[in-house]
C-alpha cells in the first residue's frame, strides 16, 4: 500500500462477484483529481473473487480476505483500516463514473458536509442503462441540504449505498455501520451522520449502480420492513422531533407527521400522534390531507370540533407524547450476515 496518506479511502466489500469486482476496483484508481486508496475486503467469496482482485497490482490498493462476517462488520473493518478523510464505500458489482471523488470532495468541503450523496445512473449486468425505469425512479431525488435530505429519509431511504461520500472520524464517532442490521445498515448511518452535521445531493451522476436481480435490497420483505423501522423510530428518539420540525418549516409539526405516516411504518404513528396532539393543543388545524388519513381514522378524536378535539390530557408536548412511545419491529440482538 503506498506510504501517502490518501484524501480519500474506498472501501470495496467484496462477496461472490469475480465478474465485477476488477471494473469496480479500477474506476477507483482511475479517478483523478484527488488522492485515493482502495480497502478491497472479501468476506468469504465462494467463486473467483479473491483470485481477481489478487491480479491487480496497484500500491494504492490493500486486498484482505476473511471468512463470512457480513456487511456491516465488514465496513467496520474497513472504517478501522481507512487512513483518508474521507470515505466511500462502492459494493464489488458497482462502478465510480471518471472525476465522481474529485466532485464529491469538493463539494463537502465547501460546504463543510459530514456527506455528500450523488445520483446514480441504474444499469444492467452488461452496464447499459437499465430498461425497467423503476429503480432509477426510487434513486432521482431532488433534494439539495440537510432539511430536503432528512425530509426524504424519514420516509424512506432514496440514497443509493455508492452515491454517499462522508467524513471517516464522524462516522466511527457515531458507531459505524450497525452490525445487527443486514440490508438498512446505510440508512441508519446516513441518518445519524445528519443528526451530527451538514448533508448535500450533488444533482450529478457520479455512480453507476448494478441491478442484476440478486440486489440485497431490491425486494420489500417483513425483515426489510422490521429493519426500517428500527432505523426510523432509532433516529426519531435520537434526532428529537423538537429539532426534526425545525426542517419541515411553517406547519412542521403537520408536515413530519405526515411524513411519517406516509412511510407506511406501524411503529411510527405514536410519534404521529403525538406530534398531531400536540399541534392541536397549540389551537392549530389538522387538514384532511389523505397522507394522514391512515391515522386519521384510527384516531378520530385528532379532528374532532372543540378546542382538544376530543385529545385528553398529557398531549401538551412533543417530547413527553413520543418520547415514552417505544418502536416495535426492530431487530433483535446481533445478527451475522450470510453475505454482502
Amino acid at each position: 500500500m503506498s506510504a501517502e496518506r490518501p484524501r480519500v479511502s474506498v472501501l470495496v466489500p467484496s462477496y461472490d462477484h469475480e465478474e465485477f469486482v476488477v471494473a469496480a476496483v479500477r474506476s477507483v484508481l482511475d479517478q483523478t483529481g484527488v488522492t485515493v486508496e482502495v480497502v478491497a475486503i472479501d468476506d468469504g467469496s465462494r467463486d473467483g473473487s479473491l483470485a481477481r482482485l489478487r491480479t491487480i497490482s496497484d500500491p494504492r490498493l490493500h486486498v484482505l480476505a476473511q471468512e463470512n462476517r457480513g456487511l456491516s462488520r465488514t465496513l467496520n473493518r474497513g472504517l478501522e483500516l481507512a487512513r483518508g478523510r474521507w470515505v466511500k464505500m462502492l459494493p464489488s458489482d458497482d462502478l465510480l463514473e471518471p472525476g465522481a471523488l474529485a466532485r464529491q470532495v469538493a463539494q463537502a468541503e465547501a460546504a463543510s458536509a459530514v456527506a455528500v450523496f450523488c445520483l446514480p445512473t441504474v444499469v444492467d449486468v452488461a452496464n447499459r442503462p437499465l430498461a425497467d425505469p423503476a429503480p432509477q425512479a426510487w434513486f432521482d431525488l431532488e433534494a439539495s441540504d440537510t432539511g430536503a435530505l432528512l425530509r426524504a429519509l424519514i420516509a424512506r431511504n432514496p440514497l443509493c449505498a455508492p452515491g454517499a461520500l462522508f467524513d471517516r472520524a464522524v462516522a466511527l464517532e457515531v458507531g459505524g455501520f450497525d452490525p445487527s442490521l443486514r440490508i438498512a445498515q446505510d440508512y441508519d448511518l446516513w441518518l445519524r451522520l445528519l443528526a451530527r452535521g451538514e448533508g448535500r445531493l450533488l444533482p450529478e451522476r457520479l455512480v453507476r449502480v448494478r441491478w442484476h436481480g440478486a440486489n440485497q435490497s431490491a425486494a420489500v420483505t417483513p425483515a426489510s420492513e422490521a429493519e426500517r423501522a428500527y432505523v426510523v423510530v432509532g433516529a426519531l428518539r435520537r434526532y428529537g422531533l423538537d429539532r426534526l420540525i425545525e426542517h419541515f418549516g411553517p406547519g412542521g409539526r403537520v408536515g413530519l407527521a405526515a411524513a411519517l405516516v406516509g412511510s407506511g411504518l406501524r411503529e411510527a404513528f405514536p410519534f404521529a400522534r403525538a406530534l398531531l396532539v400536540a399541534h392541536r393543543a397549540a389551537g392549530g388545524r389538522i387538514p384532511p390531507q389523505a397522507s394522514l388519513q391512515p391515522l386519521l381514522s384510527e384516531a378520530p378524536e385528532l379532528i374532532r370540533p372543540g378546542a382538544w378535539g376530543g385529545v385528553g390530557d398529557g398531549g401538551g408536548t412533543v417530547g413527553s407524547s413520543a418520547g415514552d412511545e417505544r418502536g416495535r419491529g426492530g431487530p433483535g440482538g446481533s445478527r451475522g450476515g450470510d453475505g454482502t
